[in-house]
Formats: C-alpha cells, sequence, structure tokens
C-alpha cells in the first residue's frame, strides 16, 4: 500500500474525469470517480479578484462603483510524476481531449471539500530539484466560483 502524503495542512486534492457536459457541474463529493492525486508538492492560485466598473452621476461629486463581476482564476498545482497512476493518465486523458476536469480539495476534518470544474495545461515533463521528488507542474484554468460543500 502506498503512504499518502497530504499538504502540510491536512488537505488532499482529488481529480475526476466526471465533468457534467454543458454545465460543468463537478460530481458529488462521494462519487466514486475521485481519484486523489498522491504526493502534491505546491499549491498556490492567481486571480478570482472582484472587478468593479466606475461612473460619475451627474450632479454628484463622488463617483460610484459596483461589482461588475470577477478575473478568470488559476491553481498551479505540483504532484509526484508517476506516469503509471491513475491520476496521471486522468489529468493527462483531460489536457489531450481539451476537456474540463473536476477537482476536489478536501480539507482538514475531512467534512468540508471545495468542488470545482476546470482545464488542466502544461507539459507532463517532470521537474528534478536537488533533493528533492520530480515533480510535474500544471494549471488549472478554474471554470465559474469553486464551492465549499459540506458532507
Amino acid at each position: 500500500m502506498q503512504k499518502r502524503i497530504p499538504l502540510p495542512n491536512g488537505t488532499t486534492i482529488w481529480v475526476s474525469p466526471a465533468v457534467t457536459p454543458g454545465t460543468f457541474a463537478p460530481p458529488g463529493p462521494t462519487d466514486a470517480s475521485w481519484i486523489e492525486v498522491q504526493k502534491v508538492t505546491a499549491l498556490t492560485h492567481s486571480g478570482g479578484d472582484e472587478k468593479f466598473s466606475t461612473h460619475s452621476p451627474l450632479g454628484s461629486y463622488e463617483d460610484v462603483r459596483t461589482p461588475a463581476g470577477r478575473n478568470l482564476m488559476d491553481i498551479q498545482l505540483s504532484f509526484e510524476d508517476a506516469p503509471d497512476s491513475a491520476y496521471a493518465a486522468a489529468i493527462a486523458q483531460g489536457m489531450d481531449a481539451r476537456a474540463a476536469l473536476a477537482w476536489k480539495f478536501k480539507l482538514p476534518g475531512g467534512l468540508t471539500n471545495i468542488v470545482f470544474a476546470g482545464y488542466a495545461s502544461g507539459a507532463m515533463l517532470p521537474v528534478l530539484d536537488r533533493n528533492q521528488l520530480m515533480t510535474i507542474a500544471i494549471t488549472i484554468a478554474v471554470i465559474g466560483t469553486p464551492k465549499r460543500i459540506t458532507t
């Protein structure tokens, strides 16, 4: 049995190819299609900030700002290079088919999940740093807004 090494704070990451076409809805948190991504070494994100529209009403001294949507969000993920693993095959297949994948972040305690759909991109070529695991770095282009679900 392979030892599971979670992220330092206890978060684990899962991937599933079972995204509902058209709506990009990920499967439920207990669906059997989820595959755990082993030995995640880095997880960061960028974007997702609120955009505002600014206008000046006639006869008003101050400008008015109203929400106008959010910037696109990207998640950068690095994990161990394991070419024969189920998670690497699912990610590579999604990238080759240009298909959205479902992603689940299982937070510490196991009762809360963050789920979303997104397109994975990047090269499945490993990077090696001295005294480190060989890792694969990908970027996930998030579709919509990630949802927090308590099970």
